[in-house]
């Protein structure tokens, strides 16, 4: 049989090619073939697929099945991270701030007052 690319449907988009063969695989271990698409010069060009990005494709018939495969979470899950994550962020953000902004704020200090 052959197989045309309109037989073909986009299951997933990744900046990666790296990522879309870890579904791939994810993908084949549950009997679904596969495939990679990306513009990336066959490999030799990475950053090309941050661009256009890096697709999943599976036959048209299995893309239910495959879509099931790829979303294991419940729909209504909520993603949220942890409270903790947003206060580390605030204060690595409140550092770095300070740290770029402390010799500014002493230079115009300089500047001034002399």
């Amino acid at each position: 049989m052959e197989m045309h690319s309109s037989d073909l449907v986009t299951v997933g988009m990744f900046a990666s090619r790296h990522d879309a063969e870890v579904s791939r695989a994810r993908l084949e271990a549950e009997g679904i073939a596969g495939w990679v698409r990306a513009d990336d010069a066959g490999g030799y060009e990475p950053q090309l697929g941050l661009t256009n990005g890096v697709q999943l494709v599976v036959r048209a018939p299995f893309m239910a099945l495959a879509m099931d495969v790829l979303e294991p979470i419940p729909p209504g899950r909520n993603h949220q991270s942890p409270p903790w994550v947003f206060l580390v962020a605030a204060l690595l953000s409140t550092v770095l701030l300070l740290m770029v902004g402390m010799p500014l704020v002493l230079t115009l200090w300089r500047l001034l007052s002399g």
